[in-house]
């Protein structure tokens, strides 16, 4: 499925800033894959004088990029203006980082101006892969190291089905496949290319609250042809109790493909 034509970005902006000021009170996943992505850095061996971080959010990761490389200089791009309002209140980044509202796909950088771009779980949000990853190896120094993760096309698959059983309108958005990933990261021309993935399956209470935790993070449906109007309660229901029937334990999991990436610009 074509990433790019399911994807509303007019909406995208919107929905995080709507979400920003109580995203960090449910963002457990994305800060433990943030931490864990920059384990896939060699230790000692990479000192990047600039770093870029797409996706910033409120700046968790961002910290974590200054507190990794004290010395180098940090620019926190995010598509939310909502979420660079709370960044702005983090303690230690108002004179570390530069803040910028500004898009994955059209980077507000000059060509060859970083040495290292850094993105946790944002790329989902990007509607064309190509042009982004097109962007990281623009602005880029020969040598340059690109690392990200975003989530994968087996991300929310249990609840994309027990919508699939209530109507035929897309509720959840769409993912890109690892390969997909890949295939972006060649047609870049990016070198040394590593992309992994793993599932993580969190159980949760209720589908209720699957359902509330997406919206506080801002993550609910921002396809082109979801519904317009308000689903009525005999399709949601239908909905809750195809995902239930899926569940025998009682609990309702959800699924969340991690798709993490290292890959290097030559150095001429």
């Amino acid at each position: 499925m074509n990433q790019a034509a399911m994807i509303d970005k007019r909406w995208v902006g919107r929905s995080f800033s709507r979400a920003a000021s109580g995203y960090d009170r449910v963002a457990a996943l994305q800060r433990q894959v943030g931490e864990g992505l920059l384990d896939r850095l060699p230790a000692g061996e990479f000192m990047p004088k600039s770093i870029l971080d797409l996706g910033a959010g409120t700046g968790y990761c961002t910290a974590l990029l200054g507190k990794r490389f004290p010395n180098s200089s940090l620019i926190a791009v995010d598509i939310a203006e909502g979420m660079l309002s709370i960044f702005k209140q983090r303690s230690g980044l108002q004179e570390k980082a530069l803040r910028i509202c500004g898009d994955g796909e059209t980077l507000p950088l000059r060509d060859g101006s970083v040495d290292m771009v850094y993105s946790n779980l944002a790329l989902q949000w990007c509607p064309d892969l190509s042009v982004v990853m097109g962007e990281f190896f623009r602005v880029l120094r020969p040598g340059g190291v690109l690392l990200f993760s975003t989530f994968g096309e087996a991300s929310l698959c249990e609840l994309r089905n027990a919508w699939a059983k209530a109507d035929n309108h897309s509720h959840v958005n769409t993912f890109a496949s690892k390969s997909a990933i890949e295939t972006a990261l060649t047609k870049a021309k990016f070198g040394d290319v590593s992309v992994l993935n793993e599932q993580c399956v969190i159980a949760y209470s209720s589908v209720n609250e699957l359902l509330c935790e997406l919206k506080k993070l801002g993550a609910h449906n921002i396809t082109m042809n979801r519904p317009r109007h308000l689903t009525g309660k005999g399709v949601f229901r239908k909905m809750m109790e195809a995902y239930a029937s899926a569940m025998p334990t009682g609990r309702i999991n959800a699924t969340f493909e991690i798709i993490h990436g290292l890959a290097r610009l030559p150095s001429n």
